[in-house]
């Protein structure tokens, strides 16, 4: 532990993700955008978590035995794309007016059998749900508010995507005095071709580990 100034800063990891501070937070692990006949698999977009989802699983359980807390977001749409900026509207305008494909931009809506997390990682009784119409979590939602109310100085980010909503919601913790921390075999991106350079970005601006690593630092935590 640093101090300064009168202050204790965490330093190591086992410091920094101490279960009595820390959140876990799942971004986005929908039907619609990862499972069998939601609304990407049948546009053909269907995002890939085969690889994460066995570590995150195992992560999750593990979090939720040592006293985590464990949060979760659903990006969420309106229906009638209700929600939708007129940024989006503007490069969309074509599928949007088009019956034969705006079905494909149709995802996620709220309260659909789509916009629920998918059952593999089902949020579980005390669990926090953070709706949200951005992809930067903190946009518009109770999470700055939820965090603060619980002390947590931590949030590890996991699930989907790395260059959507992961990056812009670890860079906004950042600003506003939270360490991110990203357990890499956690995490997966929308496209593939950009997972790579968002990690690098992660890399920089929040602590990069893994899983792993996480489960021996809360092993090793000293009770407060």
């Amino acid at each position: 532990m640093l101090t300064f100034q009168g202050r204790e800063i965490p330093e190591s990891l086992a410091e920094i993700v101490h279960p009595r501070q820390t959140a876990v937070i799942v971004h986005d692990m929908q039907k619609d955008n990862t499972a069998a006949g939601g609304v990407y698999d049948r546009a053909g977009r269907r995002i890939d978590v085969t690889r994460i989802l066995p570590p995150l699983v195992r992560f999750l359980d593990e979090a939720r035995r040592r006293g985590v807390r464990v949060m979760y977001t659903q990006y969420t749409n309106l229906p009638n794309f209700g929600s939708v900026t007129d940024v989006r509207i503007r490069s969309d305008h074509k599928r949007l007016t088009d019956p034969a494909e705006n079905w494909k931009l149709n995802a996620l809506v709220e309260d659909t059998p789509g916009w629920a997390t998918i059952d593999e990682l089902k949020p579980q009784p005390g669990d926090v749900i953070i709706r949200k119409f951005r992809v930067d979590a903190f946009i518009g939602t109770p999470l700055e508010v939820v965090l603060r109310l619980h002390r947590v100085r931590t949030l590890i980010h996991t699930g989907i995507a790395t260059e959507v909503g992961i990056l812009p919601t670890a860079w906004h913790a950042l600003n506003v005095g939270f360490f991110p921390v990203v357990p890499e075999d956690c995490v997966g991106p929308m496209e593939p071709q950009y997972h790579d350079d968002a990690m690098r970005f992660l890399r920089r601006l929040a602590i990069p580990t893994g899983s792993g690593e996480i489960l021996e630092a809360w092993d090793t935590a000293v009770p407060r």
